[in-house]
């Protein structure tokens, strides 16, 4: 008998078991993520948000992988002494809200600026939350992501102890980034040649230096 090489990946299904197997189908679906493990040839781990049901019922008995109406999402980046930095945080937080529909979105910030993690996982708990995504809004896995995150929203939930929450991972390896960064190059480009208008983001600075 000879030996056979099976190449397994671990992915979730869409509803009826669909896979879907175009780039641009991909890039519509807001329930695929892809996280590729930096330096290691493993391959890469496929998560969604809608998981298999199966594996939930196991664990849980209940659909907890979804976003309900008792859920409150709180989105933390950095914080900037430069008002015009933490402002785009805010429109980020209505973009995503109208988008997806979750009833309680917050800011915050994790440092120099207001709202802190503990303001906006209070005022999700005053909205009648019952438990607290937080959620980094951060490219990487780095220190703030695994400690003074953390760190803020359990010092946060201290004053909320019936209130579950989890911190999730950072925006990572994903490849709508790859579009997003392409469609950033591609208007600046654009605004050089003069063709549109310059973005609100860079303020006078985009221009080609010599």
């Amino acid at each position: 008998m000879h030996p056979v090489s099976v190449t397994l990946q671990l992915f979730t299904a869409t509803p009826a078991s669909i896979l879907v197997p175009s780039r641009a189908a991909v890039r519509n679906s807001i329930d695929f993520v892809e996280l590729r493990r930096a330096g290691r040839s493993r391959g890469n781990l496929a998560m969604s948000s809608a998981p298999n049901p199966a594996r939930g019922a196991e664990t849980s008995g209940r659909e907890d992988f979804t976003v309900g109406d008792k859920d409150a999402v709180v989105i933390v980046d950095h914080g900037s002494r430069r008002q015009e930095s933490n402002l785009l945080l805010n429109d980020f937080v209505e973009m995503f809200r109208a988008r997806t529909g979750y009833k309680i979105v917050e800011p915050a910030h994790m440092e120099l600026a207001e709202p802190t993690i503990k303001d906006a996982f209070g005022k999700c708990v005053q909205q009648g939350a019952s438990r607290v995504i937080v959620s980094p809004y951060f490219l990487s896995p780095g220190r703030h992501w695994k400690q003074d995150i953390p760190a803020l929203a359990a010092e946060a939930s201290k004053e909320h102890s019936n209130i579950p929450y989890i911190v999730t991972a950072p925006l990572g390896l994903h490849e709508l980034m790859v579009d997003i960064m392409n469609d950033r190059i591609k208007y600046c480009l654009r605004h050089l040649a003069g063709d549109v208008d310059e973005c609100t983001v860079c303020a006078g600075k985009c221009r080609l230096y010599s």
